[in-house]
């Protein structure tokens, strides 16, 4: 019909049949392991389809060769409409291809895109599981009341909302829902030192009784897993250590692993917390803190801890903030005079810091609403040129904090300018540091250095505490 001469159609014959017989393998193969279906009405459409296909497709090749008025009669051939459909997916293939190339692309982009939206919310969500935010929770309000569930660093510190409201037997409370516990409270000595101006070279001449900071310390004493089933041991433990910081009058405060806050030395009298130590506020050098700064202890152990989790429970970091709020109200006490036991001990022999390494990190500044005393320079390296050896090194983790890095080149830059060696400028303030110390001493009845004493551990199950010394 379409073909006058032989050869013609001979070849379209020829190559129309090869087609056939290529793409009948190629769908045996495609369906070797569904051989059940060459025996349904679906095999028999797709060898039809396919050979309509191969005859549209020799035809088109071929149209060329023939006489003009045969050429549309060619391409008008009636051929079914999947014959048709596969010679039009054959023709538009690589346009296809194309396609699904940028589609593959576009799912594997939305894939990697959800995937990593999805590893972002699940490491955020971990990330507040496991720090939560601290939440002020005053004494006697609950979790659900709106003002106690904001976040204790955006709670301002509002000194004329603060005021003792109540006073009985037992106990104390303030109007931003501090209790204080008086049942253990006990007298030491009255305060007494001198004040020392910073920056000149004098043992100070001033006397005073004023309490000007707080120091937070743990006790390191014994702890167990803050879990219901110890709570009997817990609170036994919680006693004794009680007891015995009323007996040797180691600190003014005392926070228990509930959260309740003890005084134990009343403020007016000097408790035996800080021994050998430094610290000063732009105004004056503290020495011997024990006689200008009050003691505040988290029952809680710090050493071999590496988070804030494993030294305090939430209930202590509410109370404290509670107690620092009161106690900075009460004798106006600057921020700046608000550290902790790590970074103001010293051993005065050998001039090193962190005599005590209790809360040379993770100490909550931020809950208690105080600024980060870590990035402060200490005074006992920036001024007295105190410094750190192997030993010290080994119980801060071998890192020290930002601000001891800096007062340590803050030093060396003195002695330069002083043109001396910072070994000779420190025997020289060593022996100021010295003096001075020898001389707030002569204020004081008693030693000033106390050491918890050990109470040896019974037998697993007893409920009995184990403490061991920090001051």
């Amino acid at each position: 019909m379409y073909f006058d001469r032989p050869e013609a159609r001979l070849r379209f014959l020829s190559n129309t049949r090869t087609k056939q017989v290529e793409r009948q393998a190629k769908l045996q193969q495609s369906l070797r392991r569904f051989r059940f279906l060459k025996n349904t009405r679906v095999y028999a459409w797709l060898l039809e389809a396919r050979c309509y296909s191969a005859i549209l497709e020799e035809l088109r090749a071929m149209a060329p060769s023939l006489p003009k008025n045969r050429r549309n009669l060619a391409q008008q051939i009636q051929a079914p409409f999947s014959a048709r459909l596969f010679f039009l997916f054959h023709q538009s293939r690589h346009a296809f291809y194309g396609a699904m190339v940028v589609v593959a692309g576009l799912m594997l982009f939305g894939v990697y895109s959800l995937v990593t939206w999805s590893a972002r919310s699940i490491n955020t969500a971990l990330s507040r599981n496991k720090r939560l935010e601290i939440v002020v929770i005053p004494t006697g309000a609950t979790p659900s009341d709106p003002v106690t569930t904001i976040p204790a660093k955006y709670l301002p510190y509002k000194p004329e909302a603060i005021w003792k409201y109540e006073s009985k037997d037992g106990y104390e409370n303030w109007t931003n829902g501090c209790r204080i516990l008086t049942e253990y409270e006990t007298d030491n000595r009255p305060r007494a030192y001198y004040n020392i101006p910073r920056g000149v070279e004098t043992d100070g001449d001033q006397f005073s009784n004023k309490i000007v900071g707080i120091i937070y310390h743990t006790p390191e004493s014994g702890i167990v897993p803050f879990v219901p089933d110890n709570n009997e041991t817990i609170q036994k433990r919680s006693r004794r250590l009680l007891e015995t910081v009323r007996e040797r009058k180691l600190y003014n405060y005392m926070i228990d692993r509930y959260g309740n806050i003890y005084r134990i030395v009343r403020d007016n009298q000097a408790a035996d917390h800080a021994g050998y130590s430094i610290w000063a506020d732009a105004k004056n050098t503290y020495v011997s803190l024990n006689d200008s700064f009050l003691g505040v202890c988290f029952e809680s152990k710090f050493d071999g801890a590496e988070t804030l989790d494993e030294i305090l429970t939430p209930a202590q970091i509410n109370a404290g903030r509670l107690l620092t709020d009161v106690l900075r109200t009460k004798y106006q006490i600057d921020d700046a005079n608000c550290t902790t036991h790590g970074l103001v001990a010293v051993d005065h022999e050998k001039m090193l810091i962190a005599r005590h390494h209790d809360w040379v990190r993770n100490f909550p500044f931020d809950a208690m609403g105080l600024s980060d005393k870590y990035k402060i320079h200490p005074p006992s390296m920036s001024d007295y040129g105190c410094t750190y050896d192997l030993n010290v090194l080994a119980k801060l983790g071998n890192r020290l904090w930002e601000g001891a890095l800096k007062a340590e080149e803050e030093f060396n830059r003195r002695a330069e300018d002083a043109r001396v060696s910072p070994d000779e400028l420190r025997r020289k303030l060593q022996a100021r540091y010295n003096s001075q110390c020898a001389k707030a001493r002569s204020l004081r009845a008693g030693p000033s250095e106390v050491n918890i004493p050990q109470i040896a551990e019974k037998p697993s199950g007893s409920g009995e505490p184990t403490e061991s010394g920090n001051d």
